[in-house]
């Protein structure tokens, strides 16, 4: 599932390896995030390039993750729609040429295989949104609130603090009333 062995992928040299499977991860995922409540199944679909020593890899991915709003913890279905692009190092050739913001992932010569599952698996994780909103909480911009206490935007709380750094006139009368009689004493 989603691994290749070396050798069965250089015998694609003229025309890239192709794949396509629908794999279920909820387990997975679940056992590496405790924030991930469900997890729909998940469509690979991708190619595998041999190129000189490398096996570039071009997988797109998609799924629905269930997972609790960062507001209110009410369950949001999330989809996620992205793309992988990786080389794996499969004839230990010299990749310091390459630019540094290039993956490429080393294989194991006693062990020669191109394993796209955990790379799959990472992914999903990298790609799951810091801020999850219901539609609700998105369209009205509803914020936590709770006895004496709610939760305030970072603008608000900005225009707050301008608010509190102006002074009063009439108190900035007051600030200089005493100033005299401690200099007396």
């Amino acid at each position: 599932m989603l691994n290749w062995n070396v050798s069965d992928i250089r015998k694609y040299k003229d025309k890239p390896f192709s794949f396509k499977e629908e794999i279920d991860l909820e387990t997975e995922l679940k056992s590496r995030s405790k924030d991930i409540l469900n997890v729909g199944k998940v469509n690979v679909d991708g190619q595998l390039f041999n190129d000189n020593g490398l096996v570039i890899s071009d997988i797109k991915v998609a799924t629905n993750v269930t997972l609790p709003s960062t507001r209110s913890l009410e369950e949001v279905s999330v989809p996620l729609k992205f793309r992988i692009n990786e080389a794996y190092n499969i004839d230990n050739i010299d990749t310091e040429e390459f630019e540094e913001d290039t993956i490429i992932i080393p294989i194991d010569e006693e062990d020669p295989v191109i394993d796209v599952y955990e790379s799959v698996l990472d992914n999903i994780l990298l790609n799951i949104p810091t801020q999850v909103l219901t539609e609700k909480e998105r369209s009205e911009n509803i914020m936590p609130s709770g006895n004496n206490w709610t939760v305030i935007s970072e603008e608000e709380y900005n225009k707050q603090k301008e608010e509190d750094k102006q002074v009063n006139p009439e108190f900035a009368k007051l600030k200089n009333l005493f100033k005299d009689n401690n200099e007396e004493e």
